[in-house]
């Protein structure tokens, strides 16, 4: 008669064979009770238990059941699984080879090691395997699609396409696959090609988070804000406890400029994932934009320690120092930028600095640019300062507005300018013209501070009144060329009579252009509500808006109900540019590289700030900023609407146009 031991395993092996893994899982336990040294029990329960997805508890019987029988092929490969499940690649590696030298025709266990291979970042490695494996059985759908993975992480992203579309020839229904070949389309900026394999995903598997997620990306990286946040409601109704769910919403009301919103969205997330850095750097930077900066920074002090958001908190702090005044501690963070870090990186040859000697007279020293052309122009004005107290500056421009800038030289603004791609002349040192602020500072940010009554410094950092050190400078001064000027001055006069008034919708950088999907550098206005407002002006109407896409003068044309002459190519020939905006009588738009071409000509515009507002704009609800006295600024409210901005617009120039007919 079977013992009582026999009795219970046998019991378990029926509930195992039903799929009743937690009668099973019982049931073996007892076996093991009364036969603790039963091997079979032993790797049975394992086994089970790695079916339910206990590995770490499985771990421990698999290997007591190994002990005993060191040639079971079939434990080493299931023991391998487990140390796999448990994050063990090293050990999981090992056995998988063991297993694949006793049955080398198993292409289970040779998936098995290269995988394990590939987790531990040996995917050359892991690629050699994958590729003898497919060559000997083409059609191994798994293989094809782990061979994907390690292409991917490679950054042989072309081939892993490619393997992942083979896996789909022989799986279609295969939903991982198809999210990950969605996942590199998107990566390689393929937007609308990953956009259709994400909802193709959904439609083979309606439950699939990942392609939620994914889905609602791309579409925030095509603009498509409103769908992105329809989808992200529909994810989280599907798993309202997942903080990235609800991260993600928050991105696309971010970029909504609906920031109330987002900051309760980032704040629900926040509450899900109290120890995740990268939420809580999002919702400390919402808190500031709507103007809760105490709350702001004290999210932020707890995140100072954490170098894994070093970069970002170093960029959120000097966007919220610059866009409140502080322009000593804001020019200090603004030294951690992102483009001054990707610089230093990629020119690692040139010794660049941050901070100037004590004495400038007689200093030989080259001003890199950076970022856009508008940055350029902007940051530039604080070149005038360096050649003032004596330093020759040599200025590395971009090609587009070489020939402008070369006007600083007769200014005696700067003594030389090269283009980018020259090599850099003797000098004693270089810097990048976004650090010339700080450089120049009259105040150090790191002189102590100034003692300050607490209730007035929000969270722990060392606020002063706010202090514009240095003194925020004028816009350079560029003189149009006599000729150019005489061509707008004719072209005007073909065009219509006066008043003149030029329009952009659109300024910065596109995502498909950045080499990144990222919105930061982009702002956009709906043409039909823009239109709208400017009608009250009554004049000849200009569209140079750089690059429009097909449709969207003649939308413009809708909207103001009269005719919008297209002169958009001169987006091409800034010098042209620069005549015709020195010209024109009003100039409304985003901002842009013409926004400050507008300023170098030394003319008045009006800009529409979207929220949340860019530094040089500033936070609060002002109608100007300090570095465009000129200009008048018409913001986004913090709940994303436009209605007050646009309104103000309107009646603003309806009084301007009365005023230049006069």
């Amino acid at each position: 008669m079977p013992s009582l031991s026999d009795q219970y395993l046998a019991s378990a092996l029926r509930a195992h064979e039903q799929g009743d893994l937690a009668a099973a899982i019982s049931a073996y336990q007892q076996a093991l009770v009364l036969a603790p040294d039963n091997a079979r029990a032993s790797g049975l329960l394992g086994t089970a238990l790695l079916q339910r997805g206990e590995a770490a508890k499985a771990v421990p019987y698999l290997e007591a059941a190994l002990a005993a029988q060191r040639h079971n092929t079939s434990l080493i490969a299931t023991l391998a699984q487990a140390y796999f499940a448990t994050n063990q690649f090293v050990d999981a590696a090992d056995l998988f080879r063991k297993a694949t030298r006793a049955a080398p025709a198993e292409p289970q266990f040779q998936l098995g090691l290269a995988n394990s291979l590939a987790m531990q970042g040996h995917y050359a490695e892991a690629r050699r395997l994958l590729e003898r494996l497919l060559a000997r059985d083409p059609a191994h759908a798994m293989a094809w699609f782990n061979l994907g993975n390690v292409l991917r992480d490679l950054h042989a992203l072309e081939a892993a396409m490619q393997a992942y579309r083979k896996t789909l020839a022989l799986a279609a229904d295969f939903v991982e696959a198809r999210n990950a070949l969605g996942s590199v389309l998107h990566s390689t900026l393929q937007f609308a090609e990953a956009e259709h394999e994400y909802r193709r995903c959904l439609h083979d598997a309606p439950q699939f988070a990942p392609a939620y997620q994914n889905l609602a990306s791309v579409l925030i990286d095509q603009g498509q804000f409103a769908a992105a946040e329809s989808v992200c409601r529909e994810l989280i109704r599907l798993d309202p406890t997942n903080a990235h769910n609800h991260g993600l919403l928050a991105d696309t009301l971010n970029a909504q400029g609906r920031l109330l919103d987002a900051a309760r969205h980032y704040g629900d997330a926040l509450q899900l994932a109290p120890d995740d850095a990268a939420i809580r750097l999002s919702y400390a930077t919402k808190l500031c934009a709507i103007g809760d900066i105490q709350g702001g920074l004290q999210s932020l002090r707890a995140l100072t320690s954490l170098t894994t958001v070093a970069p970002q908190i170093h960029q959120t702090l000097s966007t919220l120092f610059l866009a409140h005044g502080f322009l000593a501690e804001g020019w200090a963070e603004y030294r951690q930028r992102p483009a001054f870090l990707a610089f230093r990186e990629k020119l690692s040859g040139i010794a660049l600095i941050q901070t100037l000697p004590d004495r400038l007279k007689g200093l030989r020293l080259c001003v890199l640019r950076e970022q856009g052309l508008g940055d350029e122009i902007f940051f530039l004005r604080y070149a005038r300062v360096l050649t003032q107290r004596g330093a020759h500056v040599t200025y590395r421009s971009s090609r587009a507005i070489a020939s402008l800038i070369q006007r600083l030289v007769d200014l005696g603004e700067v003594s030389v300018v090269i283009d980018n791609d020259a090599p850099l002349p003797a000098c004693d040192a270089a810097i990048m013209v976004g650090d010339l602020p700080h450089a120049l500072a009259l105040q150090p940010a790191d002189a102590p501070a100034a003692e300050v009554d607490t209730a007035d410094a929000p969270g722990s950092y060392p606020w002063r009144a706010p202090l514009y050190s240095p003194l925020p400078q004028p816009s350079i001064r560029i003189a149009p060329l006599p000729e150019r000027l005489a061509l707008m001055r004719t072209q005007l006069a073909q065009l219509g009579p006066p008043p003149y008034l030029g329009i952009t919708w659109r300024g910065g950088t596109p995502p498909s252009e950045q080499g990144a999907g990222a919105w930061l550098l982009y702002k956009t206005l709906d043409i039909a509500r823009l239109g709208a407002a400017l009608k009250s002006f009554r004049g000849t109407f200009i569209a140079l808006q750089r690059n429009p896409a097909a449709g969207e003068i003649t939308a413009m044309e809708i909207a103001l109900g009269t005719r919008t002459h297209d002169l958009t190519l001169l987006n091409n020939d800034l010098e042209s540019m620069l005549a015709l905006l020195s010209l024109i009588d009003e100039y409304v738009g985003v901002s842009n590289t013409n926004m400050h071409l507008r300023a170098a000509a030394g003319k008045a515009a009006r800009v529409l700030v979207p929220a949340p507002a860019e530094w040089r704009w500033m936070a609060d609800s002002a109608r100007t900023s300090p570095w465009f006295p000129d200009f008048a600024v018409y913001r986004q409210s913090v709940n994303g609407a436009w209605d007050e901005a646009l309104d103000n617009l309107n009646h603003d120039l309806g009084h301007s146009a009365e005023a230049l007919k006069r």
